[in-house]
Formats: structure tokens, sequence, C-alpha cells
């Protein structure tokens, strides 16, 4: 399972490179912008208004937003964990940051609490500044990372916009999934259709042994082996968990725990 999910990421991560290739070449009008789900989310409130998208969004975007939203739904966040190309780079600068530091490093519990609610912030601003201050323009793209990354600089990116990713990809190798974490507005989004996920991970109290390996093998710092099932916003379903189990049938994906 983790060589084909390895597979999908450098999939969706290569077809976002090409279409950066290709955008730079000038083969292509359509940047990543076209084609991502948290575009439709924005789109939502002129188009319920005004019946019109703003700037450069269109119905695609919208039809992603609802695919991504079902998904969650059905598979909590595994479109975070499978899909998104910014979360392939985030995981696997962390994991090169584990090998470099021999070690992951983990705000203390409290700061992390608190930092995990700016994501939240973020989801609000965002629509609000685009009605607002930038005037149905979308502002966000020079704060972006996932944008200004894989446009290389796109339209209304700024000088600023690289210290942004350099920034956002320079604390990834410290905090696994710093801005997945602390910052991204569709994970935000995501976050209460994720508890109610129906495919999830369970964990069998009989053969479990609770050597605890399940809860250093994942990257979301998720207390695997102190719950029976895990609901936690932040899974994505990557199975690092299952795959470090020494215990076979200890831990299983499953429909609604079954």
């Amino acid at each position: 399972m983790k060589v084909l999910r390895t597979l999908v990421q450098v999939l969706f991560l290569g077809g976002v490179v090409a279409l950066l290739l290709r955008g730079l070449a000038g083969h292509t009008p359509n940047t990543c912008e076209y084609y991502c789900p948290f575009g439709g989310l924005v789109a939502l409130y002129p188009l319920a208004r005004y019946k019109a998208y703003a700037c450069a969004l269109t119905e695609l975007n919208v039809a992603l937003l609802v695919s991504v939203l079902v998904l969650t739904v059905v598979s909590k966040k595994s479109f975070c964990g499978w899909v998104c190309p910014l979360g392939t780079v985030q995981e696997w600068l962390g994991r090169l940051g584990g090998k470099l530091f021999r070690r992951r490093f983990r705000l203390p519990k409290g700061v992390d609490r608190v930092l995990m609610n700016l994501r939240y912030v973020v989801l609000i601003a965002v629509p609000v500044l685009t009605f607002t201050v930038w005037k149905f323009d979308l502002g966000f793209r020079a704060y972006d990372p996932f944008y200004i990354l894989f446009t290389w600089g796109g339209h209304e990116t700024a000088a600023f916009s690289f210290y942004i990713v350099i920034g956002v990809l320079a604390a990834a190798l410290l905090i696994p999934f710093f801005w997945c974490r602390y910052l991204c507005p569709m994970g935000a989004a995501m976050d209460p259709l994720s508890r109610a996920g129906a495919l999830r991970i369970r964990r069998n109290r009989d053969t479990c042994t609770d050597c605890g390996e399940c809860d250093k093998a994942c990257p979301h710092a998720i207390p695997v082996s102190r719950v029976d099932e895990v609901t936690a916003r932040n899974c994505t379903n990557c199975l690092d968990c299952i795959e470090e189990c020494p215990v076979e049938g200890a831990l299983e994906l499953s429909w609604f725990g079954k």
C-alpha cells in the first residue's frame, strides 16, 4: 500500500510540475489555480449572489471542491495524504528533516493546539479579503505557497512571495506538515467532515501490544495506540501506522470502525 500511495503522489505532483513547465513554455494559459478545489470555496459567494465567478475561477473549481469534500466524507483527509502536491512536498521534506536531524521536532502541545486554529483564521480571512480589500481579485495568490511554488512566480506574486515559500518549505524540514497543520485553509474546511470520515483506522485491543510504534510512525502525532478508531481531524489515511505495526491485524483500515 505504501508503494501505491507513493505512486499516486508522484503522479499528481508530476502532473502539476508538467503544468508548470507547459505554462512557463507558453503552451497553456492554465495554472495549478485552474485545478484548485479551494478556489471553488472562494467562488461560492459571488456565484450565489451575482451568478458569476470571481477572477479566474470557474465551475471546475466548484466541481473539484465538491469532489474533495465527498472524498473527505468517505475517506477522511486522504486527499491531503495521497493527492495534494504541496502535501506531498511537505511530507517528503519532513522525512528529509527527520534524517538530517535524526528526530521529528514537535511544538509543545499547548502551542500546537493554539496554532492549529490559525487554519480557521485563514479560511475566513481569504474569502473576506477577496471580496473587500482585494475587490473580487484573488489577492491571496501572493501569499499562497501552493500557487507561488507551482506557477514559479505567477500572476500577482511579488518578490516577498518567494520568501514565503522558502519559509514554509524550511519549516517543513523541522516540523512535519507545517503549512498543512497550521495554515492550510482547505484543510480547515475539511476538518469537520474528516472527523466523520467512514474509511478509518481501527485498533484491535485483543491483538494490540501497546508497543507505541504506531504513535511514533504517525506524521501527524495522532495517539493511535490510545484509541479504538482514529477519528482525528488530521488523519490523512497515509497508513504509516499500519506499515509500522509489528503485529498483524492489530491495526486495520475499516469502514466506520467495523
